[in-house]
C-alpha cells in the first residue's frame, strides 16, 4: 500500500478509536501500541478506518519519523 505516493512498511496499524492513526513497523511497536492502549487493526483496514475517523484524522509511523497524512491533509490510497 502507498499513501500520498510513500510506501507503507507495516502490517498493522494502531488506531485510538477518533483521529490517530499509527502505522506499527514491527512486532514490538505493535506490542508497545498495545500497551499504550490502542486497538490493532490489519493495514488493509486503514483506508476504511481512515475514511470513518474525525475530520482531525492523521497518520504516522509510531515512531513519528514518516507522516504518510498530516491533519486537514487529503489521502490518496494505492497498492504497491
Amino acid at each position: 500500500m502507498k499513501i500520498n505516493g510513500m510506501p507503507v512498511m507495516g502490517l498493522m496499524f494502531a488506531f485510538d478509536g477518533c483521529h490517530k492513526i499509527y502505522v506499527c513497523e514491527s512486532d514490538e511497536e505493535a506490542q508497545q501500541a498495545r500497551d499504550m492502549g490502542y486497538e490493532l487493526h490489519p493495514i488493509k483496514e486503514l483506508e476504511r478506518v481512515f475514511s470513518s475517523s474525525c475530520n482531525l484524522r492523521f497518520i504516522s509511523n509510531l515512531k513519528l519519523d514518516k507522516h504518510y497524512v498530516r491533519q486537514f491533509q487529503r489521502a490518496r490510497f494505492a497498492t504497491l
